[in-house]
């Protein structure tokens, strides 16, 4: 196991991939977060503290109207941890060097968990930095240490569930695409249809009933990790409870577990 650590580390520090990601990531953080708290200075609204933290450090998204965009970004680095070996055909060298299968993917997913670990840990950091510099008043230490772990935990699933994608698919541009819209189309649709469903009933407001469904879209609920306030809210007109935090995070693992478990078995038993 030592040795495939090594390997995909080895690996990892020689590909441009990851410094464009996580420089992208940082970057795009930078950028934004100057930008938005540049306005909040400047506004007779907010002076900063947790609702100011929160728009800074997820760049909007824990008003849950807006992606987790550094999130995505950080999500293609799961991509290409996998992608990369198939699209240029040097899985059969990493399995020549490695040749326990096993290994060879505990290490991707151990690399690829640390990678976006840090990577929207420095986010939040970035996302701290412009508060300070701006003169803003700073989070409490109960929403730094919520949203701050709600959003890494988050970008770690996100990253993770590329890697499975990839591995699954065996393509790296399917599981772009795949890491892209299940989140923002797929589960869009579904949901669309439940409330389509949901309001054309006898009696619409009833609490429960199929609309409960919608507590299970893995993205949708991981998303309950960061945000504040969400769409989801408006849907408790027809009956619809959310998963708070804790029970969203849960589906998302649950989720992305299942997909690393699929990868694996495909992993160990297909062809090189």
């Amino acid at each position: 196991m030592i040795d495939a650590l090594r390997y995909e580390y080895l690996r990892l520090r020689t590909i441009r991939s990851t410094y464009w990601l996580i420089g992208s990531a940082v970057a795009f953080q930078l950028v934004m977060s100057i930008v938005l708290a540049a306005s909040i200075s400047s506004s007779d609204t907010f002076s900063g503290g947790d609702s100011a933290f929160e728009i800074i450090a997820t760049i909007g998204a824990s008003s849950g109207f807006a992606p987790l965009f550094i999130a995505y970004i950080i999500g293609l680095f799961g991509v290409l941890s996998m992608g990369h070996e198939y699209r240029h055909g040097m899985i059969r060298a990493t399995l020549t060097a490695i040749p326990h299968r096993t290994y060879v993917l505990a290490a991707k997913i151990v690399a690829t968990t640390v990678v976006s670990a840090l990577a929207a840990l420095v986010c939040i950091l970035v996302a701290l930095l412009s508060i300070v510099g701006f003169g803003l008043d700073l989070p409490t230490a109960k929403a730094l240490v919520d949203l701050g772990l709600g959003t890494i935990v988050f970008t770690v699933l996100f990253a993770l569930s590329g890697l499975a994608f990839a591995a699954i698919t065996r393509n790296q541009t399917a599981a772009v695409a795949l890491l892209l819209l299940v989140p923002s189309v797929l589960e869009s649709i579904i949901r669309a249809i439940v409330i389509a469903i949901k309001g054309a009933s006898d009696e619409p407001g009833e609490d429960g009933g199929f609309i409960q469904i919608l507590k299970f879209l893995p993205y949708d609920a991981g998303g309950k990790l960061y945000t504040r306030a969400s769409l989801d809210d408006l849907l408790s007109f027809l009956g619809y409870t959310p998963f708070g935090p804790l029970g969203g995070g849960i589906v998302m693992a649950v989720f992305v577990a299942a997909l690393l478990a699929i990868s694996y078995v495909l992993f160990v038993r297909r062809d090189a």
